[in-house]
Parts: structure tokens; sequence; C-alpha cells
């Protein structure tokens, strides 16, 4: 008759496959993370540490079985938090992690062959995971400022099932050296009940993070221009309500550039839309240069382009669209054989007491930008509404 104990360890090996399999298709199909692919070799090495314990009739000696299914089981152990390791980023991460994991195996060798103690060879690989779990759930939570739900609800699920390896751990020590059967049950029943669910319940938790991960990778590809790597209208959204927002609470200036490069459709036609691309991304480089980590800059579509300057008043924002105009100016893009002399024009807007919504200073903005077009382009203009260029370029109020 098959003993109860091998139905479950069957039933903990072909869970440990599937979860295996799961997470080697989550590499496969969400951009391939080597945090994935190095939970998928854990799963698959905790299916062998599975199988090892129900062939223990097939090993020449205990010793033998109990290193064997030790090395599994550490390997496991090892995959798993590295993986934690590589998704959070971790700085403190162990260059020699298989250095430890060779040391705490060393041990588990001293301890099953040269001075035998049951308590102490049992209690090292539960020890091992449980301050694995325990890492990774710190490293979840400390990750980023703001942790996600599925992140919080990954490192609970991780917490729990490192307590239930603490506690095996220190069940195993009171065994003693020659080993003691109330204890050793004790212990057995434990791993009967926290294994499944700890296995599942991780698995479980951190595939919903991944899922979690994946959609923020998609609300982020959603909200940014692919060619140029900036914002586009849709990411403009929340970032000009929040930068609105705030304006308003500490009664802040806040200003908007509109600038697209001037005969961008001579530059296609002449050069092919390659060239036309790289010149995108040459404005935007320029773009970039010298901003603030609060500033937004936006490309609108096309060869147009928004930049939110918040703290800026309408002086300091025209400042800087001139500043721009001439360093393009400056800047021709190589094509190679060829520099071709690009020029832009600016239109400038500061928001205004009336505005219900940084729409309103970006319509304006926009208004000034096709202005300075017709006017001749490569040049700057001002929003008519509230300002007004001096014969000496300085800017006054309009008088109402």
């Amino acid at each position: 008759m098959i003993p109860p104990v091998s139905y479950f360890l069957v039933a903990l090996a072909l869970n440990s496959a599937m979860l295996a399999i799961i997470f080697f298709l989550a590499w496969k199909t969400q951009g391939q993370k080597p945090y994935a692919l190095n939970w998928s070799l854990a799963f698959l090495a905790a299916t062998g540490q599975c199988f090892s314990i129900i062939a223990i009739s097939n090993f020449s000696s205990f010793e033998m079985y109990w290193l064997t299914v030790s090395a599994f089981g550490l390997v496991a152990i090892a995959l798993a938090f590295h993986g934690h390791c590589q998704r959070t980023n971790c700085k403190v991460l162990p260059r020699n992690l298989w250095s430890y994991t060779l040391v705490t195996y060393a041990a588990i060798l001293w301890f099953t062959v040269v001075e035998q103690h049951v308590g102490l060879r049992t209690a090292i690989l539960p020890t091992a995971g449980a301050l694995a779990l325990l890492l990774s759930a710190f490293m979840i939570v400390q990750h980023r400022k703001k942790t996600r739900p599925a992140e919080w609800a990954a490192a609970a699920a991780l917490l729990l099932f490192a307590l239930s390896q603490f506690a095996a751990a220190y069940v195993a020590v009171l065994q003693g050296a020659a080993g003691d059967a109330a204890y050793k049950a004790f212990y057995v029943n434990i791993n009967f009940l926290s294994l499944p669910a700890g296995y599942t319940g991780v698995a479980m938790f951190v595939m919903f993070m991944l899922a979690s991960d994946l959609s923020e990778e998609m609300k982020k590809i959603a909200a940014h221009d692919q060619l140029t790597g900036l914002l586009n209208r849709l990411g403009l959204g929340d970032q000009a309500a929040q930068a609105f927002a705030t304006a308003r609470r500490i009664d802040r200036p806040i200003s908007v550039i509109m600038t697209d490069i001037d005969r961008f459709k001579d530059i296609n036609d002449e050069f092919g839309h390659p060239a036309g691309d790289r010149a995108i991304c040459h404005f935007a480089d320029i773009l970039r240069e010298d901003r603030r980590a609060e500033d937004i800059l936006v490309r609108m579509g096309g060869e147009e382009f928004a930049l939110v300057l918040p703290g800026a008043d309408l002086k300091e924002c025209n400042r800087i669209a001139e500043s721009l105009c001439q360093r393009l100016a400056g800047s021709p893009l190589n094509l190679g054989d060829e520099a071709l002399a690009m020029t832009a024009s600016f239109g400038v807007a500061t928001l205004s007491a009336r505005d219900t919504c940084l729409t309103d200073a970006i319509v304006r903005a926009d208004r000034a930008l096709y202005r300075s077009k017709r006017a001749g382009r490569n040049r700057v203009d001002l929003e008519s509404s509230q300002m007004m260029r001096c014969p000496d370029g300085t800017l006054k109020p309009i008088s109402t």
C-alpha cells in the first residue's frame, strides 16, 4: 500500500512543476525578464527536491539522500532570492551569492557526515529559506516610494511563508543531536501544512505582482512617444493636472512653450522619412538639455512639442524659448555627408488667474506659435492677451 505521504509529495512535485512552467511562460511572453526565468528554475529545482524525497529508497545511503535533497532545496532558494534581487534592482545583491550557498551546503554536509546532528542538519535548509523569503519581502516593499497593492500582497505572502519556515527550523533544532520522534513528527506536520500553501500562495501573489508590473509598463508605453521617449498627449493629461493643482495650491507661476520644427515637410520630402525621424529626435535632445526634473516635456504629435515649466513666469519662459530657438539654429543635424540646418518656431504663454486648467495656457501658447510661423518662423512669440515686448526687448503687461 502506498503511504499517504507519497501522495502528498507527488502532489507537491506536480504543483512545483506546473509553477515552473507558468513562470517559464511568463518569462517567454512578458519581455523575457531574467527574474521570471530564475523563478521558473527555482520551482524546477523544488520539483527535483520533491522527487528526490519520493525516491528515498533508491539512494545508496541516507547521507546521499539528504545531501541530494538539500542541494535541490538550496538551489531553489538561491534562484528565487536572486530573482527578487533582479526585479528590485537591489544594490546589495551579494555577487558571491553562490559562495554563500556553498557555505550553507558545507554546513549541512558537516552535520550530516562528519559531526552528525539531526536537529541542526534538518534546521539549516528551512532557516536559509526563511531568511531568503524575509529579505525578498523587505526588498519588494523598499523597491519604490509607493508600494503597489500587488507588491504588498506578495510581500505578505513571503513573510507568512518565512514565519512558517522559521517555526519549522525551530522545531527541527528541538530534535537534538540524536533526533526526537515527537519533534520529528511535529516538524513533518508543520511542513505538511505550510509547504503546499506556501508554494502556491507565494507563486500566485508573485504572478499577480508580475501582472501588475506588466500593467504599469503598458501604461508607461501608452503615455510615451516611442520615437523620442518623451511623454505624448495622453501622458500629458495627468502631469498637466498635477502641475496645475500644485500651482494653484501654492500660488506658483507656471508657463508653457509650444514649438515645432520649421518646414518639416521639406525635410521629409528632400531627405526621406528616416531623416525626418532623426530631425525630431535631434530637436527633442536639444529640448531636453538643462531641463529640471519637474519640467514636463511632451511630443504633441508630428514635429510639435510642448514644454511645461512649473515655477517659471512669462519672462523666464520667454528667455528659455529664445535660448532653445538659438541653440537649434546653431546645431545642424548631421546626416552623414551633409549638415542639415534646422530652425523652429516658439509660442509662449503663462497661467492666468482666470484659467481653469493648464490647457487654457497651452491653447494660448499654441496661438502664439502660429503667429510666430506667420511672422517668418525661427522666432518666439508671446501670448497677446497678457504681455507685450518692448523695443528694448523687455516685457510689460498690456493695459486693460
